[in-house]
């Protein structure tokens, strides 16, 4: 799995990769995968980041507190309030200086772990926005082509009928075709645009049909290519499909 998410990864560096080297639907999905497993580790490293800070701002809090109360001490030592013995003010500077110290490292650790959030908080936005526009290149609700389909080859006039499942940018399903022809079929789908392999359950891959789908969803129409050559059989031509509509429950 690792190894399959090196190419997506590397053209996920820069928004020019992601815009051109992700082109076929295999590459957007692992991409999408592989920002998803980044997503979660920069998520991580965020709260870690943000439990430490908490530790941090106890901490800092904690010694604010001792100081200020040393400091009350060495006031009341340096005014004749609080008599003591000998050397004791010279005790407790040297008390408030180690305070002081603890509270300028604690101080220090809290900018760096604010610095260590902020980028973290960065690189999640950057991988959410992404995530969000490979997404946009994925079919939406309305683009949906699971069902059966009535398919009409030209120029012969052929006929025949689809059942598509479509699962994201993957399509799988059978194909019944006048003459007895059948089989299965895969393919993808990509900003509207089709691409499926007829795969004849006797003489294995046949033919490809690439089309686009209409605005409405309803109706597909292309060019397809044979790829079993016989005596006065066209090898191309163009086809159309129209989704029957669906059964409505009762």
């Amino acid at each position: 799995m690792i190894l399959s998410l090196v190419p997506a990864m590397a053209a996920l560096q820069s928004p020019a990769g992601l815009a051109q080297d992700l082109k076929r639907p295999e590459e957007q999905l692992a991409a999408i995968y592989a920002l998803k497993v980044q997503l979660e580790v920069e998520q991580r490293h965020l709260d870690g980041a943000l439990q430490r800070h908490d530790a941090n701002a106890r901490a800092r809090e904690e010694a604010r507190a001792r100081l200020t109360r040393l400091y009350q001490d060495l006031d009341a030592m340096v005014a004749g309030r609080d008599e003591g013995e000998p050397g004791a003010i010279l005790n407790a500077e040297g008390d408030v200086q180690k305070v002081e110290v603890e509270l300028e490292v604690l101080s220090r650790q809290g900018r760096d772990v604010r610095a260590e959030i902020r980028d973290a908080q960065s690189r999640i936005n950057l991988l959410a926005d992404r995530i969000a526009r490979l997404r946009k290149t994925l079919p939406s609700d309305t683009e949906s082509l699971t069902g059966t389909w009535d398919i009409t080859y030209m120029p012969s006039d052929d006929k025949g009928v689809f059942t598509l499942r479509q699962s994201g940018t993957l399509l799988a399903g059978e194909y019944s075709l006048e003459g007895g022809w059948k089989g299965s079929m895969q393919g993808t789908i990509v900003d509207g645009k089709v691409l499926l392999h007829r795969i004849d359950s006797k003489l294995g891959r046949s033919s490809d049909l690439e089309g686009t789908v209409s605005p409405d969803g309803k109706t597909l129409r292309g060019t397809w290519t044979n790829f079993i050559l016989s005596g006065g059989t066209p090898v191309a031509g163009s086809w159309i499909a129209r989704k029957r509509p669906e059964r409505q429950e009762p």
